[in-house]
Parts: structure tokens; sequence; C-alpha cells
């Protein structure tokens, strides 16, 4: 539900396994939705096999952090690792929406003369280790996301705080939250000062709570020592398809069928899943070494396409690649964040030149072999409510560009083709994430669009960062990182408050803006729980605020995920609603199929 950071996203769940190759071809017009090139779904005609080993490939330059709880996995890789033992409790349809959809664990609707949300479970749900499931554990997961010493960035107390209690519990002046009402094990109200439409799809106040985890089992470790201890780390338990069994940290993991699955138990003996590098992707996929693989970086579809042992499936991806700027620091007494950093990027001016003076059409042809079309926005064209096909975003325009430099009072006075201000040039600090083949020259074709309008960008540290440090200077704002590259999977709630309001961790630019502030708020109104429509116009106008006239973040890459299934998988598929998307696959072969070509 909630977004992530990463440059190679990952959607990673048995039931909707995503590569990082984007879109289908260039578009005419940014983020046009183009004619979808393959199926968004393989199903064999091999009948299936019991048992054997789904082996997964996960493509990563890093080694994985290894945090197995949903409300502190602050990466796509942990977060996907993380759903193969633990599922959301609430289902959505094809349009995202959660509310009132049955087949998951819970399902919720609403009071609207109380404002009251009330979850009801499924009888009979248990953990791994055979343990209930129910009330008692979404209070407890509701209790550590809003405790004093959490130490995640999913609590947002613009959202959570509407729970009735929570902010006085979050402040530490009560130990429970009032506004959370046990009618039963089964049962659970919850108190809002309000209600926003945002709850139809699972965000606002549920944000964070659709992934559970157990009371019984981890409530006598402190909340500040729960991503260190064991539990976590090395045995935790599950309530989906799968629990581990084996551990190498950083590198493999081995699961087996969770015998206590609500939807049964799963059909193979074993998962296995190990990291391997992007240099031998390739060779790894063409020799059938893993049944499906994780962030197969976008370089190599052209290789792979041909392969006579895969199917392609694809779809539209919730996600996209943006640049950012910091500008500022996040607050951890007021838990607001601030705008307050001394940088030439305060002025809106140059945030905007640094955006026209990107040909993002170029390097989607050049890098990305058409598969990902200039992104206009930050709504990925999947969502059909909410996608703006109207807003124009920042086209290639190196003329504007070196305009509003001059506006900003930025001119070559000494003939060194870098434009200067009182004496001191204009020199920015990049920070981006290294891992594939592409990285470095696509890195290099930026700071030479930006050279050409005179400004002189250099990396962080002098060259491409390993995603980690990435994650770690972005979020601690480090005052060698002017701007960065990444990328965001989408909350299928589409709430923006997550990233973009002034007391959202997620909100990694660090900006402040009170029309901004307004136009989130028009998003809360509860016209939007009666008419289908009220929000998604109040969406778009949010939206062309933050790109047109904040532009704090520039959108870069709409992307068309395509996934290589091999052969000797029963079924895949790419559908966005669970009752489709969480269809097992099972195997028709104890062995991948190998490429013969």
């Amino acid at each position: 539900m909630r977004k992530l950071l990463s440059f190679s996203l990952i959607l990673a769940s048995l039931g909707l396994l995503t590569s990082c190759a984007p879109g289908k071809a260039k578009s005419e017009k940014a983020g046009e939705k183009v004619e979808l090139k393959y199926p968004m779904e393989y199903v064999s005609d091999k009948n299936a096999i019991e048992g054997g080993t789904f082996s997964i490939g996960l493509v990563t330059g890093s080694p994985f952090k290894g945090i197995f709880d949903p409300l502190f996995a602050s990466d796509s890789t942990d977060s996907g690792l993380v759903s193969l033992m633990n599922d959301e409790i609430f289902w959505q349809n094809e349009d995202f929406e959660r509310m009132g959809i049955e087949g998951g664990m819970a399902t919720y609707t609403f009071d609207t003369d109380k404002n009251e949300i009330i979850i009801k479970f499924k009888d009979g749900l248990k953990w791994s280790d055979g343990h209930a499931l129910g009330v008692d554990d979404l209070i407890y997961t509701a209790e550590v996301l809003g405790h004093p010493d959490y130490t995640g960035v999913t609590y947002d107390p613009s959202e959570h705080g509407k729970i009735i209690g929570m902010k006085e519990y979050h402040e530490g002046k009560t130990k429970t939250i009032s506004g959370l009402e046990k009618v039963s094990d089964t049962e659970l109200r919850i108190h809002m000062e309000s209600l926003s439409p945002k709850l139809i799809s699972g965000g606002g106040a549920l944000m964070g709570l659709s992934r559970i985890i157990p009371k019984h089992y981890l409530s006598d470790i402190p909340v500040k020592n729960l991503t260190t201890s064991d539990k976590v780390r090395k045995n935790p338990l599950s309530n989906g398809k799968y629990v581990l069994s084996k551990l190498v940290p950083g590198e493999s993991m081995e699961l087996v069928p969770n015998e206590y699955y609500y939807l049964g138990k799963a059909k193979v003996d074993k998962v296995f899943l190990k990291t391997l590098t992007s240099q031998v992707a390739l060779e790894s996929l063409k020799n059938g070494e893993y049944f499906t693989y994780w962030g197969l970086p976008s370089d190599i579809y052209e290789k792979y396409k041909d392969f006579n042992n895969v199917a392609l499936i694809g779809g539209y991806d919730l996600s996209y690649n943006y640049l950012m700027f910091n500008l500022g620091h996040f607050d951890e007494k007021t838990e607001q964040n601030v705008q307050d950093r001394k940088t030439p990027l305060q002025d809106v001016r140059i945030r905007q030149a640094m955006a026209y003076a990107m040909n993002l059409d170029e390097i989607a042809t050049a890098y990305f072999k058409g598969l990902r079309t200039r992104a206009n926005g930050v709504t990925p064209p999947v969502f059909n409510k909410y996608y703006n096909k109207d807003l124009v975003g920042y086209p290639y325009n190196p003329e504007k560009a070196k305009e509003l430099l001059k506006e900003a009072g930025y001119v070559d006075t000494n003939g060194d083709g870098i434009v200067d201000k009182d004496g001191k040039n204009l020199e920015i600090k990049l920070a981006m994430a290294g891992g594939s083949d592409i990285s470095e020259p696509f890195a290099q074709a930026l700071l030479q669009y930006w050279k050409e309008i005179g400004v002189q960008v250099d990396f962080t540290t002098g060259r491409l960062l390993d995603i980690n440090v990435l994650y770690d200077k972005i979020q601690a704002n480090s005052d060698d990182v002017d701007m960065f590259i990444g990328g965001w999977s989408v909350g299928t709630s589409l709430d923006p408050a997550q990233s973009t309001s002034r007391t959202a961790r997620f909100n990694f630019p660090r900006f402040v803006d009170a029309e901004n502030d307004k136009l989130l708020e028009a998003l809360n109104d509860k016209k939007g729980l009666a008419d289908a429509n009220y929000r998604a116009e109040a969406y778009k106008a949010w939206e062309k605020h933050y790109i047109e006239d904040i532009a704090v973040e520039i959108p870069m890459f709409f992307k068309y995920g395509v996934e290589p299934v091999n052969k000797n998988i029963k079924q895949a598929n790419q559908y966005h609603d669970s009752a489709r998307s969480r269809i097992f696959e099972q195997l028709v072969d104890k062995t991948p199929l190998k490429a013969t070509n």
C-alpha cells in the first residue's frame, strides 16, 4: 500500500511477479497508453506436477537487508521477500478498491454517521505456528506502527493521527489506542475523527495496517529492538503461502508451504530464492537456472525476448522513475519536514530548468529500447480514473531551460560554459544507484544534457552508489546530495500525502507548501465517499500543482512491465485484482526449461 524507494522496482509475490523491464514502445505523447504487446497471463498446456522446488533468481547489486517485518521493510526488495510470508488481509478489485471486497482474511465497511471503520476477520484463521490470527494482531500492529519508539517510515501523523486516541498514544501519554474497539476476536471497530475517501482503497488511516504482525510472538520484544531480533531477522512467523526454513543472510533463503495458509497449502515442496548479479542474469535465464527472476535489468530485454524457454507476459507497472531535489530535513522533534537547505535548487525555476534539459524520449529509445515512455506526472496510466492525459509535464526544451536559468539570475559571465551568479558557478551533486549495465551510460547522458544548458553536475562521491548507500543518504538528506534519481512503487490507494505532506517521512525533498496542504486536504473531503468522480478530479488538481508549480519531483519514465516466464511454470499473470493475481503457479516439470536458441 505504501510507496517504496528503489531504482530497480520489484513487485514481488508469486501471484504477481514483475521484472524491471519497462513498457512496450515509445509513444507520441508522454504517458500515452500503448497497445499491450504481450498478454497479461501465461498458462501452460501441460499438466501440473505435484511438489517440486519453485526457484527464484533475485537480480540485485547488493545483499538484501532481511528485515522480514512489513512495518519495517523500507525497500522494495525486503518488501517483496516479506510478501512470500505475509499476505495483505484485504483483497482488492481491478480498480484497486478494497472496501467491501470479499476473499481475503478480512473485509471492511464504513459507518459514515459514526465515523467508524468496521473490520471483520474470517473465522478459524491461524499463523504458521497454529496460533489463532485476528483482531488482537491488528490492534498490536497499529500499536507498533504508532509507538513512540517505532523506527520505520510508514507512520503518518496526518493520517494515522485521525484514529481517536492515536495521537496521545504516539506521544507516549497513553498505553493503548482508545479508538480501537475490540468487539470480538474477529471484529474490530476503528473510531475515527473523520472518514476519508482514501480508505476505499485502503489508504489513509488503514495505510500500513493491511499486513499484520503476530502479537503472541513479538509483543515481548521492545518496539525499538524489533528490527534486530531473531524473530524478525531469522525466524519470522507467516500468515502467507510460505514459512522461512533456511536463511543465508543477504544471499539466499528457502521456504516451505505454510500448513495453516487460509487459501490452502501451496502445491510445491519448497521455494528457493538466491541473489545473483545483473552481469550473470542473462546467461542464467538462458540456462534455465531459475523458474522466475525478480529485478531483471531492462537493458537485457532485447537479448532474452526471443529465448524459446520463456513466454513473455506484460502489463502496466504501478511505478515510475523520478528526479528529486534535496531541499531540507525531517525534524524528529516536530515530526515535520523543514525546507531550509541552502541550495540554488530552492528556486523553482532552476528545478524546472533541470527538468526541461533532459531528453527523456531519446533516453527511452537509446537505453530502454523504447519500452519506457516519458512520464507526464506521478500517476501511472494503469489508474484509469486518476491518470491525467492532458498534463504535459516536462518535454525536452533546452531553450526553455536556458531562459529559466537566466530569469533566476544565472548566466555564463566568464565563458567557461557554466552559468554563474554572484561569481559562483552553478554546480550540483547527483546521487544515483549503479548496478546495471546501463546505469553509467544513462547517468552520463543526463550529465551531458545538463552541461548543454550550462549546469555542471557531478556524481556524489564521484561515482554511482550502492543502492543501500543511496537509501541511507536520501533518508538522511545528506549534504553531499543535491538531487537524486530513483523510483516509486505506487501504493494502490494512490495517496499522495504519503510522500508529499509536510508530515510524511517519505517526503524526501522535504518541501512544504501551503497550497499543497490545501489540495491534499481536499482529497480527504467526505464528498469522495459518495461521489466516485470527486476524488479523481481533486487528485488531478493536486497533481497539476505538484508537477507544474512546485516541481520538487520531476517524473521521468512510466514503465510497461515485462516478465519472462519459464515455460515449465503452469501459470503466471500480471493482473491487479487479488482474485486472479494470487493464483499459484504450479510447475509442469521439476526443473526449469533451458533455451535451445
